[in-house]
């Protein structure tokens, strides 16, 4: 499989951070979507990252060893960002900094810096990602938003449906879609 229409859009850094949602609907797996996410990491980018805690009216620190989307599941944080680094592939690729947006009970975005150490291993390692994200509900719509080298095909969920149906791996529905 060919990966070189999903590099030509993320290669060129234009300083923009493209979103790829996935909305649950009311399916609360937050908190499983961001272990999940932690799990492919080794440390945070950012050692200023935070949630503010509603029942404690303060800014509480987001360590890399707890799962805030937890406390937000309780009603507890706020929406939140925070971005990972040190991820990997399953083969062990590097996959470039994921910035994480908990929004909802059912609701994250990926963000992501494009340029280029987005080769094809990397590539690889964001589709296991979203393969996985994809698990975590029988029906989840995915969309991808904000990148303006991207067509109105939808290149990029596209080429990872093509990857889906090539590993051939995955029986849950899931929906397409260029915006929410």
């Amino acid at each position: 499989m060919s990966f070189d229409k999903v590099r030509e859009i993320l290669h060129l850094n234009d300083g923009s951070l493209p979103d790829i949602n996935f909305d649950f609907g009311q399916e609360r797996v937050v908190g499983d979507a961001y272990a999940l996410i932690q799990g492919r990491a080794t440390h945070l980018a950012s050692e200023n990252a935070y949630y503010w805690s509603k029942s404690r009216s303060v800014e509480s620190p987001i360590r890399f060893s707890e799962n805030p989307a937890l406390a937000f599941l309780d009603g507890d944080a706020e929406a939140f960002h925070v971005v990972f680094s040190g991820l990997r592939s399953t083969a062990g690729a590097r996959i470039p900094d994921l910035g994480v947006f908990v929004l909802d009970v059912g609701f994250i975005a990926l963000d992501y810096r494009m340029g280029l150490e987005w080769d094809e291993p990397a590539i690889v390692g964001l589709f296991e990602v979203m393969r996985d994200l994809k698990a975590l509900s029988d029906a989840v719509k995915i969309s991808h938003v904000g990148n303006i080298f991207e067509s109105d095909e939808g290149i990029l969920l596209t080429e990872f449906k093509n990857w889906l149906d090539a590993d051939n791996s995955q029986g849950s529905v899931v929906r397409f879609g260029n915006h929410l």
